[in-house]
């Protein structure tokens, strides 16, 4: 025959492993519902479609335009500094990544910072600001 305490523990540890089996249905119901809500796609064309989860298409208009992103300077690496000997930034804040010789930047009007072109571009399309001082380029595009 088992004693009480026996029966306690044994009780403990199932109780432990039910609420963690409910714990982790809610998180699963909980991340689902949450995922339903967010876009399922998004490009980065100018234009954005986006796509929601009732299927519903919304076109998000970009705020700098294929013409005026063309019209920003864009050098190599290797030449930037050149260009700007007071930077000395070594990687793009975007992305966070050093930067190459190679690497293509864009720099950006009135302000003079630098950027991989593959980073900026997409964030210009979505933000009317440089990412690091916040300067708008409102009166460029």
């Amino acid at each position: 025959m088992r004693t009480i305490e026996e029966l306690t523990t044994a009780g403990s540890g199932f109780l432990f492993f039910f609420i963690l089996f409910i714990l982790s249905i809610v998180i699963a119901v909980a991340f689902h519902c949450i995922r339903q809500q967010l876009p399922t796609n998004i490009s980065n064309d100018t234009g954005d479609a986006i796509t929601n989860s009732d299927h519903s298409t919304i076109t998000v208009e970009p705020f700098v335009d294929e013409s005026n992103l063309c019209s920003y300077p864009k050098l190599l690496n290797s030449k930037a500094k050149f260009y700007d000997s007071s930077s000395s930034d070594s990687c793009c804040s975007i992305c966070l990544v050093d930067y190459k010789e190679s690497d293509s930047l864009r720099v950006l009007p009135d302000c003079g910072h630098f950027f991989h072109v593959k980073c900026v571009d997409p964030w210009l399309t979505m933000n009317l600001t440089c990412p690091i001082c916040r300067k708008s380029f409102v009166g460029r595009v």
